[in-house]
């Protein structure tokens, strides 16, 4: 009989349909979608969990949670209750705290304690890069410098490991057509909300937009266009169906990736995979997948990031966009997150078996 898993999670975006795929294969999945609208909407939803969580108590083996937040309370206090492991995939805006964008869970009180309680309840923490375990940020000033679980939750004894994302490699890969040089792309979901545009690096790309005539900007992720810019040059698209975002990629030489906190960024590794050369900030985890394949901004600053643009557009090269494909395909394949995930899983729960007996 196939163990199962309990998997907690927002929404069903591309990353969650990824762990999907891994667990499947070894686990029956039970999922609970944590989707909120509403302060009041949580107790509802509090309430819901609970009683699947109880429905399936006998048959659930492990608990997997995508983030930590509101839809891990509940899955902690059962995993304690009834003894089994719970992993949370740390992912972003659960280790951070930027209160000049209105991001973070450890800039809200009540969610902090939340996340925290969380993080140290859980068995296992495993984030999807090394900047969500104790980083510093000097890319935007006014927030705290310090980020990170470790620096969010002192004294933290929870086992941690870092699992970086992997993606499908089979899926994302350049087209033989010719790039229009110039051309940037960024994607971002929720652009809708203000927090979103700064906290994703909308803004500064705006204000850069506006200091080059030359270049086309595309931005993808705001549900309203209308009204968002005047600017001739930037083209502010609604969020493309996962399957058709190949084609997007594809059209543009480079892809910008201007996050202020970023826990890995999927589309960035998307992007690559399809041949555009990266532009990112120099925080998060974006140093470490763009490497040496890219360029990176050390201050959100637009005459600076003008400046690189310019020097990004007169380098290029198809053989870039090659090296940036060859970043990914190296180091973040599915394979390899399904082993070492599937590693830290089977361990768990062997390890609760054992106490069982």
């Amino acid at each position: 009989m196939s163990k199962t898993v309990f998997y907690s999670y927002h929404a069903r975006t591309s990353f969650i349909r990824i762990d999907e795929s891994i667990l499947e294969r070894r686990f029956r999945i039970q999922p609970f979608v944590f989707s909120i609208s509403g302060g009041l909407s949580i107790l509802l939803l509090w309430l819901k969990q609970a009683r699947a969580i109880w429905k399936h108590r006998h048959e659930i083996d492990v608990f997997f949670s995508m983030f930590a937040g509101y839809h891990t309370l509940v899955p902690c206090l059962f995993a304690r209750w009834l003894k089994k492991p719970h992993i949370i995939i740390a992912g972003g805006i659960d280790c951070v705290s930027y209160p000049s964008a209105d991001y973070g869970n450890f800039h809200k009180p009540f969610l902090a304690r939340i996340t925290s309680f969380s993080f140290r309840t859980c068995s296992f923490i495993a984030p999807i890069s090394e900047y969500l375990v104790r980083s510093e940020n000097r890319y935007a000033t006014g927030d705290p410098v310090g980020q990170g679980i470790l620096n969010m939750v002192p004294n933290l004894r929870t086992p941690i490991k870092v699992v970086h994302n992997g993606f499908w490699l089979d899926r994302w890969y350049p087209d033989a057509e010719p790039r229009k040089m110039g051309t940037f792309l960024t994607i971002a979901s929720n652009l809708d909300h203000p927090s979103r545009v700064r906290i994703k690096g909308i803004d500064l790309i705006l204000q850069t937009a506006a200091l080059c005539p030359q270049f086309h900007f595309t931005i993808i992720g705001k549900d309203a266009p209308e009204g968002f810019t005047h600017l001739s040059n930037v083209t502010v698209l609604p969020f493309q169906p996962y399957e058709s975002l190949r084609t997007v990629y594809c059209r543009h030489s480079h892809y910008l990736q201007l996050s202020m906190s970023e826990g890995f960024g999927n589309t960035l590794a998307e992007a690559m995979l399809c041949g555009c050369v990266p532009v990112g900030s120099q925080t998060g985890a974006i140093p470490m997948i763009v490497a040496d394949t890219g360029y990176l901004l050390g201050t959100k600053d637009p005459a600076m990031l003008t400046s690189l643009l310019e020097l990004a557009v007169s380098e290029y090269t198809p053989q870039q966009g090659e090296k940036a494909r060859t970043r990914i395909l190296d180091n973040f394949g599915i394979e390899r997150r399904e082993r070492e995930l599937m590693e830290v899983l089977n361990t768990l729960v062997v390890d609760a078996n054992r106490g069982h007996e």
